[in-house]
């Protein structure tokens, strides 16, 4: 290595502040050691002349926090330092304590005491929103990623008159109406800013796409060709969308600029083409056709060109959804009892991992991590939406009470 490539290094660690270089140091060392999570002991959190409200108000964010670092897989989470100890003394403490106003937060390195980092947050009535922005914090202090506690799902569920889109956060609380227009409110499909929302609703004589701004509160019309206008897909970049639509007949995969409104069509068959979804670094979309006499996974470039058939188990497969980290394609498949079940693949060598079982569980979608997929699932007796990690493990229901589908889990707030 030469001497300026050496100097140039050097200077760049000189500039990074010590705490930063010290959990990085840390993290290194304890993921190394234990299957890669990081022993992490909370502790008793200290509330000082607090109202029993209050004391309560507090014990809740812990546990909150609790939960969400066990959810993001980079932790094994220790109730007290004796099990600590009993882990050659590698791991992080996590302390808290708290006035009328304010939480301060500390981590400190166990065997060595020294402070990674110290953060204060005002303590207001929405504890929730207080506790997953602590955890996103301290996931991003310890391992360098961003955390997801703060992200939140959209999906669409079933009402009297119709079906309306609602948000609730990646744990199921927070239930929001978004739409309340009483039609058939369809495929929601968050912007990679966090801030629009697609989705199809029917009108007298078609199904449209339409874009919801959640900042201005205010709905435009995307795409109302002649017939079905649906499925809408982001690009990772924002700028662009693929559709399917029926304006030419059957069912086609569009691909349009939301810059300058410029459409082009990717697909050219007779059979079906529908469900597109952009990779990670939006060269390939994957997407299903039925153009073989039944429905299969297929891929393309952004062009439409280079088309290879990624499915060959089963002979029905749909609802491709490509992992943000870019190395898995979910997918539902139907199996010989005419359940539906989620499997995963690798993009290029079909390779595929059944990971459900229990009824019928459809419509997977990842979290901007790549480490949680969220699905649709009747094994309660009707569709509700569960999450689950990225194996198949830790499966849980996140609604209750209400028939939901279509979930898309948002992005991280930036």
């Amino acid at each position: 290595m030469s001497k300026r490539i050496t100097a140039f290094i050097l200077l760049l660690i000189l500039l990074l502040p010590y705490n930063l270089l010290l959990s990085q140091e840390i993290y290194l060392r304890l993921t190394d050691y234990g299957g890669g999570k990081i022993n992490l002991c909370i502790e008793p959190f200290i509330t000082t002349n607090m109202s029993d409200i209050s004391i309560t108000r507090i014990q809740n964010i812990k546990n909150i926090i609790k939960n969400d670092l066990e959810y993001s897989l980079y932790f094994q989470i220790y109730s007290d330092t004796i099990s600590l100890k009993k882990s050659d003394n590698q791991g992080i403490t996590l302390k808290g304590s708290a006035d009328h106003s304010q939480l301060s937060i500390v981590l400190e390195d166990f065997a060595s005491h020294e402070k990674i980092s110290q953060q204060e947050y005002e303590i207001t009535e929405k504890i929730r929103e207080i506790a997953h922005k602590i955890s996103d914090d301290i996931v991003e202090i310890l391992t360098g990623e961003k955390g997801v506690a703060s992200t939140k799902v959209v999906f669409s569920y079933k009402t009297s008159s119709g079906k309306e889109l609602a948000i609730i956060d990646y744990d199921g609380f927070n239930f929001m109406h978004l739409t309340k227009n009483k039609r058939f409110n369809l495929f929601p499909a968050w912007a990679p800013d966090g801030k629009r929302i697609l989705f199809s609703t029917y009108t007298t004589d078609r199904l449209n796409i339409y874009l919801f701004d959640l900042e201005k509160r205010k709905i435009t019309t995307t795409s109302s060709f002649q017939g079905l206008n649906f499925a809408p897909s982001w690009s990772p970049d924002g700028w662009k969308i693929c559709l399917t639509l029926t304006k030419d007949g059957n069912a086609e995969i569009y691909l349009l600029d939301l810059r300058n409104k410029k459409m082009n069509r990717l697909t050219y068959n007779r059979a079906i083409d529908t469900s597109p979804a952009f990779s990670p670094n939006s060269r390939e979309i994957t997407f299903v056709s039925d153009r073989i006499g039944n429905p299969q996974i297929y891929v393309m470039d952004i062009h439409g060109g280079n088309v290879r058939r990624l499915t060959f188990h089963g002979n029905y497969n749909t609802s491709p959804a490509w992992s943000p980290r870019g190395d898995i394609i979910a997918y539902v498949s139907r199996e010989k009892d005419n359940s539906q079940q989620i499997y995963v693949t690798d993009p290029y060598d079909f390779s595929p991992v059944r990971l459900t079982f229990d009824r019928n569980n459809e419509e997977p979608t990842w979290s901007p991590d790549g480490l949680h997929i969220v699905f649709t699932s009747n094994r309660s007796g009707r569709y509700e939406l569960y999450t689950m990690n990225w194996d198949g493990s830790r499966q849980r229901k996140l609604t209750s009470g209400i028939t939901a589908n279509a979930p898309d889990w948002s992005p991280i707030s930036k």
